[in-house]
């Protein structure tokens, strides 16, 4: 399942690029939307080690069916970009895969916020400092923050262990308070995969 998941979601984001408007055509050009279905696979898997497997699987899946869909389509595809982003899958999948299974089965609220700051984290940290900071997009900038900001807070209320202590607004508090560890450490990230892209 998570090789196909990958797969469709890589070939879909190779056809987004074409049709996607500003600002959002960000969204299919970009490491967050790649790294939200290892997430979303993760939380389906009944056991984290497999969940972490899987999102490498996703985001491998992702790099394939980009670029396969991009050479059907007869665009170029350069083998260090392909090498760079299943690195990228590499550390990326298993994080978020596994970030997923502790959103969902994790009983500590601690976790579940975590998890829920780590996915809207990466949004932010794409949008201001990828897109707002590096690219001087406005407009996608602003879409990524949005996207990330209802991320931890949704993924925050939403998490079974919000849910069960009948707490989502500590589940939001604790999501949000995580941020600001996840949040340095994925600007940090934006910084490294822009020196290492430019």
């Amino acid at each position: 399942m998570a090789v196909l998941v990958g797969l469709l979601w890589g070939a879909a984001t190779s056809l987004l690029q074409t049709v996607l408007p500003s600002p959002f055509a960000g969204l299919a050009n970009a490491v967050a939307p790649w790294v939200a279905p290892a997430f979303a696979v993760g939380a389906l898997i009944k056991r984290p080690q497999v969940a972490a497997a899987a999102g490498v699987l996703v985001c491998f899946g992702e790099v394939g069916g980009y670029y396969l869909l991009s050479l059907v389509r007869d665009f170029g595809v350069n083998p260090a970009t392909v090498v760079l982003w299943a690195a990228t899958g590499v550390i990326g999948g298993p994080v978020f895969g596994a970030a997923g299974w502790c959103w969902r089965h994790m009983e500590s609220l601690r976790w579940a916020g975590l998890s829920a700051a780590l996915l809207g984290g990466v949004f932010l940290a794409e949008g201001a400092i990828g897109y707002g900071v590096y690219l001087h997009y406005t407009g996608d900038a602003v879409v990524f923050c949005t996207i990330g900001a209802l991320l931890a807070v949704a993924l925050g209320a939403t998490a079974p262990a919000a849910r069960t202590a009948r707490t989502p607004g500590r589940g939001i508090g604790t999501a949000l308070a995580w941020l600001l560890v996840v949040f340095p450490l994925g600007a940090a990230g934006e910084a490294l995969l822009h020196a290492v892209v430019t």
